[in-house]
């Protein structure tokens, strides 16, 4: 949900109150904070590697099951 938290006018200065939509001293609309969000990555990385940019959203996305990691082949031998 856009909320406006701020102290001050980031165009003139002058103290607010809380959720003002305009500001009392030079009447311009105050700007809306919205929640941080996500980055996405950009389109120069998708296809300079979609399969790895989709490989690392998948991980992301299923990393919140345990799951145990395998020993490597070559560490079990060694």
């Amino acid at each position: 949900m856009p909320t406006r938290k701020f102290a001050f006018c980031p165009y003139c200065g002058t103290k607010l109150t809380e959720n003002q939509v305009t500001c009392p001293n030079c009447h311009r609309k105050l700007p809306i904070e919205e929640a941080a969000k996500k980055s996405r990555p950009s389109l120069n990385q998708l296809i300079s590697n979609p399969y790895k940019e989709g490989m690392d959203r998948y991980h992301e996305k299923t990393s919140g099951t345990s799951k145990k990691k395998k020993r490597s082949f070559w560490k079990k031998l060694l």
